[in-house]
């Protein structure tokens, strides 16, 4: 670097001298350019020396802004701060706090609902008044509590039980696999056996305060048992085959049983839009030392526990049941409707065990059709063959007011028949008209207000609701009324 300024300076100054350039220069004249490029030199030298000295300076404290050595010195060294390690439990909001293992892929969840109904069921008759508990009736419907979760290799558990009554009721209490990447499910524990699209969906979800009528007067109950289930993660079919033995609480010296199956497809029609087909077979069989069945069923409402309908006790081996399904979404309106038949099996007429049993008992139906619109906007929640969660596009604080459904649902069941022509077993026909209103603030507070119109044709209290009619009690007619205020919060 030194030749290089020494030569611009030399040339510089050659340009620049005066007369010199046109004259032959003096001795006088180079003597003092010599004494110039001399003192040139030496500030040449003097640069490259501190020059030096800077570069040192910058490898020994390269961070530092400051020239200062002591400075440099204390400053420190800004480097970007580490990332914090992943914790071994990670918590997160599922309706509920979800704990979750990283390392091992355990997850705990728990989890419950509290429902509680205000109504009042008219009395049809004052001749009933001894005998049903009508009016005015507060109740806690439900209190469920429990917890779910996920094991490693599949498995997955549920446990839920129900303390309302002041006794302990089962819920879904489970056990199921399902390897990784595959549709195949298999179950075990207490549960609801394939009965129909409405049993099958939480009670926290249906669109009235009680399931299809169904549901209680053919006794479609949780049983124990096992089931392998063909499920597809995109929610266009399932295929479900599993045996049952009795309920959960029940006697050892219950040795009834029960095989199901059901399948449902539902194709996609566009964005927010779907149809749900579905079927269902269950063949039941009672217990062998008291083969007793009996179908009956409230007016739509637990505010009472009185049955207008009713078959009595009946001695029979047990029956089949066939449920046809059809359902479909199309953004905020939805609808619904199943039917099911019932085939009492081994039928005879008298308690009597010596008695023979016909080969053709008495047979039984019900259906269901509904209809539901969501005024501000939400879709009908649905997974895996059954109605799921709608989540609520506004809630309260949020700019919103919540999510507000009607709906309306016609009923019915029929529990009159005759067997071979000539026994009447007279358990009635009672068909109920339903129109209400589910408001949810929030995704996990529901309010539901149902008004329901019941028309009653014979059934056991035909004669004392009707006295001075004429016909036969099988066709005598009388009608009450229902009102149902449900408050629902889950978690």
């Amino acid at each position: 670097m030194k030749p290089m300024v020494l030569v611009g300076v030399t040339t510089a100054l050659l340009v620049n001298a005066p007369a010199r350039a046109q004259t032959t220069p003096s001795a006088a004249d180079l003597a003092a350019l010599r004494a110039e490029l001399d003192a040139l030199r030496g500030k040449v030298d003097q640069l490259e020396r501190q020059l030096a000295e800077s570069r040192a300076a910058s490898a020994a404290a390269p961070a530092s802004v400051s020239s200062a050595p002591v400075a440099v010195a204390a400053a420190p060294v800004v480097q970007p701060a580490p990332k914090a390690p992943t914790p071994a439990t990670a918590i997160t909001w599922n309706g509920a706090p979800q704990f979750e293992d990283k390392a091992s892929g355990f997850t705990f969840k728990p989890k419950g609902f509290l429902q509680f109904d205000t109504g009042r069921a008219y009395n049809p008759s004052d001749a009933l008044t001894a005998t049903g508990n009508f009016g005015n009736r507060t109740r806690l419907r439900r209190a469920v509590f429990g917890a779910e979760g996920k094991l490693p290799g599949g498995f997955g558990y549920k446990a839920e039980f129900n303390f309302a009554d002041g006794v302990v009721g089962y819920e879904d209490v489970v056990l199921t696999w399902q390897p990784k990447g595959t549709p195949v499910q298999l179950m075990i524990g207490n549960a609801y056996p394939l009965s129909g699209l409405d049993v099958l969906t939480s009670s926290r979800l249906t669109s009235f305060a009680e399931r299809e009528q169904s549901s209680e007067a053919f006794n479609f109950n949780r049983r124990v048992g096992a089931s392998v289930a063909l499920i597809d993660p995109k929610d266009r079919y399932t295929l479900t085959a599993g045996i049952y033995q009795t309920g959960i609480t029940n006697d050892l010296g219950d040795d009834g049983w029960q095989a199901s199956i059901r399948g449902t497809v539902s194709p996609t029609l566009g964005e927010n839009a779907r149809l749900h087909i579905g079927a269902n077979f269950q063949h039941r069989s009672n217990r062998t030392d008291v083969p007793q069945g009996r179908y009956r069923t409230r007016p739509l409402t637990t505010v009472t526990d009185f049955r207008f309908v009713d078959s009595g006790l009946l001695t029979a081996g047990g029956d089949d049941v066939l449920g046809v399904e059809l359902a479909g979404i199309f953004g905020p309106f939805h609808f619904a409707g199943e039917g099911h038949k019932l085939w009492v099996n081994d039928y005879r007429a008298s308690l009597d065990k010596g008695g023979l049993f016909y080969a053709n008992g008495p047979s039984y139906v019900s259906g269901y059709a509904e209809i539901g619109y969501y005024l501000t906007g939400e879709t009908r929640g649905y997974r895996t063959g059954r109605w799921d969660r709608t989540k609520v596009l506004r809630p309260i604080g949020n700019g919103g007011w919540g999510a507000l459904q009607l709906n309306a649902r016609v009923d019915m069941v029929d529990l009159t028949d005759t067997v071979g022509g000539t026994v009447l077993l007279n358990g009635g026909r009672q068909t109920g008209y339903s129109v209400g209103t589910i408001w949810n603030p929030v995704d996990y507070v529901r309010f539901l207000l149902q008004y329901s119109h019941i028309d009653v044709e014979g059934g056991p209290s035909a004669n004392l609701v009707v006295p001075a009619s004429t016909l036969p009690a099988v066709e005598r007619k009388y009608s009450s009324d229902i009102m149902v205020l449900r408050a629902q919060v889950e978690f």
